[in-house]
């Protein structure tokens, strides 16, 4: 677990290894979408030239459409690891316990950490949050620290970084608005 002393998270060695695997993922995206619009390029070019069918149309569409899915997801993987990188290298990582309920998650802080949230079940302050990813290996990871200590550190305002022992990655969460009558964690 990494360090909470009040020194900024990037101070950490733990922090920079999950930040680099946060960062290798994204260009693992990024790349592949290159990989994946070269390859339709290159496709396309062979079929006009040398085959001279159409029936290789759907595999270039494909290639196209799984390529710009991959340069978009990794672009925005690379902008959020920038933005990552800075907010750690500034704010301190806080303790909290998390909470899983369903898509939901609750992250309750000790009653010593200063974050402006509600009350949780036990009368310390503790918010409501969503991963900011849909990948089911991702949501896995940080569902199987269900009820365990994690490490979050506050995210430019809008949200929080999550990492815990374990987990090697970091993972965006944003606050949920609470609605009456809505079951929460």
């Amino acid at each position: 677990m990494p360090s909470v002393q009040g020194r900024p998270a990037w101070d950490d060695s733990e922090t920079r290894r999950s930040y680099a695997a946060y960062l290798l993922g994204a260009l693992r995206w990024f790349g592949g979408g290159l990989a994946g619009l070269a390859l339709a390029a290159g496709l396309s070019a062979y079929a006009v030239l040398v085959l001279e069918r159409a029936g290789v149309g759907v595999f270039i569409v494909a290639a196209v459409i799984l390529g710009v899915i991959g340069v978009v997801t990794g672009a925005g993987g690379l902008l959020r690891a920038r933005r990552f990188r800075r907010t750690l290298q500034r704010a301190p990582w806080q303790r909290a316990t998390l909470r899983v309920a369903g898509a939901h998650l609750r992250l309750v802080f000790t009653a010593s950490d200063d974050i402006d949230a509600g009350e949780g079940a036990e009368g310390s302050p503790s918010v409501d949050v969503a991963l900011m990813t849909t990948s089911r290996w991702r949501v896995r990871t940080v569902v199987g620290h269900r009820d365990g200590e994690v490490a979050v550190c506050r995210y430019e305002e809008a949200g929080f970084i999550l990492t815990a022992e374990g987990m090697n990655n970091l993972y965006g969460l944003r606050p949920l608005t609470r609605d009456v009558g809505r079951y929460r964690p």
